[in-house]
């Protein structure tokens, strides 16, 4: 079977996906480590009263909590007997679909041309999904985070500019992590040597900045602004820093959640396409360091988004990579 979009075989791509999806949400649902449905539909409950647990930064990436709650009173529409855990699980197994989909056209852009690699990338995402749930609910504005970033590339990709902004502006609604989406667009661009941009790409890059803050504050300003309190009281880089180091599990969960992945990507950087490349320098340094320094890191499902913008792929390109050198040295 030759798996394409264009030979009639999308419904297989779509089973394939789906199967394991199942299995991802399978995990997140009944591992020892992750938050239970129960506790997730509470926590919900808490966002819409204005009323979270951690309330910065929780109370303000509102997107996702709209969603699922029109997403489960539309279900209820139509199956009564509906209840939040169901309609929960079922968006993300939407989630998974739809990230899987579109990672596809990433990784074909990307020039992956070969679609059983590309299906294996698939695979690579499925189960690191899967093996990041230590103390994790369905963690839905983290799926639809990973979404956003696909979405951004894919504009950027296909040189769809200007939908980078409203993208950004609703990104900024969902999570704050969404932060790196302008950069994406604008510093590939700079024509470094001759310190020159296209202008077009630099104004929408701006807009989208304008847009991402106008949200981010927009929504502090509603819900009424708190200082952020880290797990177990921390509020120093110091304190995060050493939290997250000196959790020995950590270091498996992460293992589990990247692999191997980010040493071969280091290490064969030079392989990749420019555009990777580029995007790897502005995404993976900043985003380790800000969660190294704000966050709790066994909570691995924080890195999912480098794993699929920049690891996956640039393995994906490191294979194809060598198979190009082999096959020219065997046609010399």
């Amino acid at each position: 079977v030759k798996l394409s979009y264009s030979n009639g075989n999308e419904w297989l791509k779509i089973l394939l996906y789906s199967i394991i999806s199942v299995y991802i949400v399978y995990h997140q649902s009944t591992n020892a480590d992750a938050i239970t449905l129960d506790a997730m539909i509470v926590r919900h409950q808490r966002m819409l009263e204005v009323n979270s647990e951690f309330f910065n930064p929780w109370q303000y990436r509102i997107l996702s909590t709209y969603i699922a709650e029109i997403f489960t009173h539309t279900l209820q529409l139509v199956m009564p007997s509906m209840g939040y855990g169901a309609a929960f699980i079922l968006l993300r197994l939407l989630q998974n679909i739809l990230i899987f989909i579109l990672a596809d056209l990433y990784f074909k852009k990307l020039g992956i041309l070969n679609p059983w690699l590309r299906l294996y990338g698939i695979l690579t995402v499925g189960f690191c999904m899967a093996h990041s749930v230590f103390a994790s609910d369905l963690s839905l504005n983290t799926y639809f985070d990973i979404i956003f970033y696909l979405t951004a590339v894919l504009l950027i990709l296909y040189k769809k500019y200007v939908w980078i902004i409203p993208l950004s502006f609703f990104a900024s609604l969902n999570r704050e992590t969404s932060a790196l989406i302008p950069a994406m667009l604008v510093i590939p661009a700079i024509d470094w040597k001759n310190r020159t941009i296209d202008r077009k790409i630099l104004m929408i890059g701006i807009a989208s900045g304008v847009a991402f803050v106008i949200a981010f504050v927009g929504v502090r300003l509603y819900f009424g602004y708190q200082p952020a309190i880290g797990i177990e009281g921390m509020t120093s880089v110091k304190d995060f820093w050493w939290f997250n180091i000196t959790f020995k599990r950590m270091y498996l969960q992460m293992i589990g959640t990247l692999g191997f992945l980010p040493i071969v990507t280091i290490l064969f950087l030079g392989k990749l396409s420019p555009q990777l490349r580029i995007w790897f320098w502005i995404m993976v340094p900043i985003w380790f360091i800000i969660h190294f320094s704000y966050s709790s890191v066994v909570e691995s499902r924080l890195f999912l988004v480098p794993q699929v913008l920049i690891f996956v792929p640039a393995f994906l390109q490191i294979i194809n990579s060598w198979y190009s050198e082999k096959n020219s040295a065997t046609l010399s």
